[in-house]
């Protein structure tokens, strides 16, 4: 009997698991029951993964920034069920971070307790989530993941296990293999444990610790070293992931811009609160054994703040943050649970909490779900136009620095850079390469997106002057009526 209910307790909890990873996913712009436009970023991701579907090499053929796994943990779905495969490899991959929140809250508080915390911390995401999300989402179960092994190592009775130790190395080079910038989690962390351990003088441990990790990070590194290594992209990924992460993601700054980015990061949606509570705990379990987790935690969170200063453009950076808040939100809703504990609906008083705090999230989830877009309908209107209008065989180049015309059309792109802009100012000879291209191989559409400010920010000095010139002598415009203009080659 008692086993028929633990069963019934645990298909419960995946169910709530599931509803939680919906609100989120359903907001998706990739969810093929919306019709908004893809987030600038995600239309590039998507144009790329389908690039790979056809044949083409990263980095040789499609010039990005970010790394290999950004692209392709997307093209099992892509390649199975084009952007509805892909929104469904959303759903699975924020599946699994939350059901690692929950794992991590549950060493902290109640089930129920628990699944409140993850409820509440989903709540933190909405306010990241709707701006580039992308890089960060995929990262997104491999911190959670790497948090819950961190914080099992200090608080579960169970040793932690070398496969959960060769698990934080696969997890630490996905992460960075998505974005170079992600490691201050794994940075933080592990610091602290190697000092624990010289201080315990448990040398020998750090040597096993440090092989086995490593043997986490050669698994994921090897396929992706073969992959660079047979399709002779060595110098090509060189230039557009380390460089350009560098280039982009770790910027000099003076002092005062840096503290103003500090303080902007610390500032979205309540970020602050784990830093806080951290330092909190941290004084108030001193010298215990747990004062360690608190300063690994706190270093942990202090670095990826600082990098994310060093770089602070969009919200959805903060995205990397969230991981953190769990355990933040657990010990908040135990204290809660006290103050609550003479009060008949206690577990509805906390949720009714941390809706009410949280409540940009509950506002952004209701906008997204209540209220009708037809962005994206628009932009397979103007797909269809331009697949109408040429052949297979045909190429087409947008003008600008999104890509949201291409998953919309069956047609190659005409140049590795899809896009165009500053992101490829650390490549050499980027912008003279592509007008080459253009001038020298003209496609048979070009396209600017005009729906959001009329095409005038698309224009992009050094990159365009002489295809706008190509323009007018060679293209006709035949459409401009869905949010993009439609210039097609007269011969």
């Amino acid at each position: 009997m008692f086993n028929i209910i633990q069963h019934k307790t645990k298909i419960m909890l995946y169910i709530c698991l599931f509803l939680i990873t919906l609100s989120i996913v359903y907001t998706s712009t990739l969810n093929p029951f919306s019709n908004r436009i893809m987030n600038v970023d995600t239309s590039v991701y998507i144009t790329i993964t389908q690039g790979i579907t056809r044949g083409q090499v990263l980095y040789k053929d499609l010039a990005d920034n970010k790394g290999p796994l950004t692209y392709f943990l997307s093209v099992p779905g892509y390649f199975i069920g084009g952007i509805t495969g892909v929104w469904l490899t959303e759903i699975l991959l924020f599946y699994i971070a939350f059901l690692f929140m929950y794992k991590t809250a549950i060493l902290f508080v109640n089930n129920n307790i628990a699944v409140l915390s993850v409820f509440a911390t989903s709540l933190t995401i909405h306010p990241f989530y709707y701006v580039n999300a992308g890089t960060e989402e995929y990262a997104l179960p491999f911190l959670v993941i790497s948090l819950y092994i961190f914080t099992k190592y200090y608080f579960s009775e169970k040793k932690i296990s070398f496969f959960e130790i060769m698990a934080l190395g696969f997890c630490f080079t996905c992460s960075v293999m998505i974005r170079l910038n992600m490691f201050p989690l794994w940075a933080g962390f592990c610091l602290i444990i190697i000092i624990e351990l010289i201080i315990k003088k448990k040398i020998l441990d750090i040597f096993k610790y440090i092989f086995v990790f490593t043997f986490g990070i050669f698994i994921v590194l090897l396929p992706i070293y073969i992959y660079i290594k047979y399709n002779n992209v060595m110098n090509d990924f060189y230039y557009n992931v380390i460089l350009g992460s560098i280039t982009r993601g770790f910027r000099l700054l003076v002092l005062n811009d840096f503290l103003k980015n500090f303080y902007v990061v610390l500032n979205r949606s309540f970020s602050f609160i784990p830093l806080c509570i951290s330092i909190i705990l941290y004084f108030i379990k001193y010298k215990n054994i747990s004062s360690f987790y608190y300063f690994g935690f706190f270093l942990s969170y202090l670095l990826s703040n600082i990098f994310l200063s060093f770089a602070a453009g969009n919200s959805h950076y903060n995205l990397i943050l969230i991981p953190f808040f769990v355990p933040v939100i657990a010990f908040l809703s135990d204290i809660l649970l006290q103050l609550f504990s003479k009060i008949k609906y206690k577990y509805l008083a906390i949720l009714l909490f941390f809706c009410i705090t949280f409540s940009e999230g509950i506002i952004r989830l209701s906008y997204y779900i209540f209220f009708k877009f037809d962005s994206s309908t628009q932009l397979r209107i103007a797909g269809k136009i331009i697949d109408d209008y040429t052949v297979p065989d045909d190429t087409i180049i947008n003008l600008g620095w999104n890509g949201y015309i291409y998953p919309y059309t069956k047609r190659h792109y005409a140049s590795k850079y899809i896009y165009q802009g500053s992101a490829f100012n650390h490549i050499p000879d980027a912008n003279e390469n592509f007008i080459s291209t253009i001038i020298n191989n003209p496609p048979k559409v070009i396209t600017i997106f005009i729906a959001q400010d009329g095409g005038i920010q698309q224009f992009i000095p050094g990159w365009h002057e002489e295809v706008y010139i190509l323009l007018e002598t060679d293209y006709t415009l035949i459409s401009s009526e869905h949010g993009i203009k439609i210039f097609l080659r007269e011969y």
